[in-house]
């Protein structure tokens, strides 16, 4: 391989690597990851509510996502998700959703 094409490579890895950290800090991955990881959750513990992922939004307030379902009958319920990088653990919100799947299903 000429040096040519491995300094191309070479700098096309590194303007990779900068652009995944740019989208990174910017929120635009981790906001994907925390779609995903409550959309599976979702669907894997309460699988008879059959919730639809409706939106999500950064809240300064509790330092972490604001995702939101709704049911089949057009109810909405909400729950946080965080942290802010790595957004993998569900907290305040979801304790309702369990009763309510509890009582219902």
């Amino acid at each position: 391989m000429c040096m040519k094409k491995k300094k191309i490579i070479i700098i096309s890895i590194i303007v990779i690597i900068i652009l995944i950290i740019v989208l990174w800090y910017a929120g635009i991955i981790p906001k994907q990851i925390a779609k995903i990881y409550s959309i599976a959750y979702m669907n894997f513990n309460f699988p008879e509510m059959r919730l639809n992922y409706d939106k999500i939004e950064w809240s300064p307030y509790h330092e972490s996502y604001i995702i939101n379902y709704k049911d089949k009958d057009d109810q909405t319920y909400s729950c946080v998700i965080g942290p802010k990088y790595f957004p993998v653990n569900l907290g305040q919100g979801l304790f309702a959703i369990e009763e309510t799947y509890r009582n219902n299903y």
